[in-house]
């Protein structure tokens, strides 16, 4: 018996009222018709082919809106890793350089050991003052090759140091957690606020941490080690379509794409539930963990900084309250 990737056919599909909905469906039902199983790469590929037989007018506008979906992370990359070969290239010549004073500063040290040999055997003054004239001239130019060679490392050194700041503050994640960095999140936050005012859908925002009453107790090393479970937990969890950050002092932010506050609240309750089954062992001892989260529905357009905070201040009232979550209600 053939296999049926779906259940759906294509005389079934529920009307559509706007053009986009009626694209959509109208691509879906062509997928169905060729049998082709309808997963996500293959709707792309038909989506994309379909829509060169359409109005140019529907075209642009259907460009316009991906244009909100897509960006240049491709070139981002590129320029990301030619600055990081280009530290690699400058610490390369760092290195040479230094190996090149190293081997000078030796040499110093085995002329004046060959004259001061050859000093002792000598009595004429006269051959005295040459040899030493010679010494000097000698340990001249290895010093002037010496000072050549550290006026070049001081030039690459601080071309390097400031390569590896912009490296830095272009990264995307946080290393100690292996999650997205604040930064990096507040970008994708203002994205996605762009996108909900052009389609009205509704995502959320969540704040979550270890309750300060487990933190308080740990040493700066614990606190890293439980706070790395909750990441990896946070990552095992989400779908591929979250965004998990680090924003700082043990705060992890998620962003829930077409997720309103009953979904992201259940969510907060499974990670909940799998933290507090989390064996963690610190000197010997288990450590009984436990969460804190703020909800907040993102539904207009306001700055990415004024949501996360307000996630933050809900997250603290929530600790205050004894509660596992509390959501976000807007002003008054």
């Amino acid at each position: 018996m053939e296999e049926k990737y779906s259940s759906i056919t294509a005389a079934n599909l529920d009307e559509a009222t706007t053009p986009i909905e009626k694209y959509a469906q109208k691509v879906l039902r062509k997928i169905i018709e060729d049998g082709v199983p309808p997963l996500p790469n293959y709707y792309r590929d038909y989506f994309y082919n379909m829509l060169e037989n359409e109005p140019l007018e529907f075209r642009k506008h259907i460009y316009e809106l991906l244009s909100l979906e897509e960006s240049n992370e491709f070139e981002k990359d590129f320029e990301y890793e030619k600055k990081i070969k280009l530290s690699f290239k400058y610490t390369k010549e760092l290195l040479q350089r230094v190996a090149i004073v190293y081997k000078s500063s030796v040499n110093i040290k085995t002329v004046i050991e060959n004259y001061l040999k050859e000093l002792a055997h000598i009595s004429s003054p006269k051959a005295l003052e040459r040899v030493i004239s010679q010494l000097e001239s000698k340990i001249e130019q290895l010093y002037k090759r010496i000072e050549k060679e550290q006026n070049a490392i001081k030039n690459l050194y601080a071309k390097n140091v400031e390569l590896i700041k912009e490296i830095e503050n272009d990264s995307l994640f946080d290393a100690k957690y292996g999650v997205y960095n604040k930064r990096y999140f507040l970008k994708i936050l203002e994205k996605e606020i762009k996108a909900i005012s052009n389609f009205n859908h509704i995502s959320s925002l969540v704040t979550l941490k270890i309750k300060d009453e487990v933190i308080k107790n740990l040493s700066e090393k614990g606190k890293i080690l439980v706070n790395r479970s909750l990441a990896k937990i946070l990552l095992k969890t989400s779908r591929r379509s979250d965004v998990i950050a680090h924003l700082g002092d043990g705060v992890f932010a998620m962003l829930l794409k077409h997720t309103d506050r009953i979904g992201a609240g259940r969510t907060i309750e499974r990670i909940a539930d799998m933290v507090g089954n989390a064996a963690i062992f610190l000197e010997g001892e288990e450590v009984e963990l436990s969460i804190v989260g703020g909800i907040v529905e993102i539904k207009e357009t306001k700055p990415a900084e004024e949501y996360l905070q307000h996630a933050y201040d809900i997250m603290k009232k929530a600790e205050e309250e004894g509660m596992l979550y509390l959501i976000y209600e807007g002003e008054g």
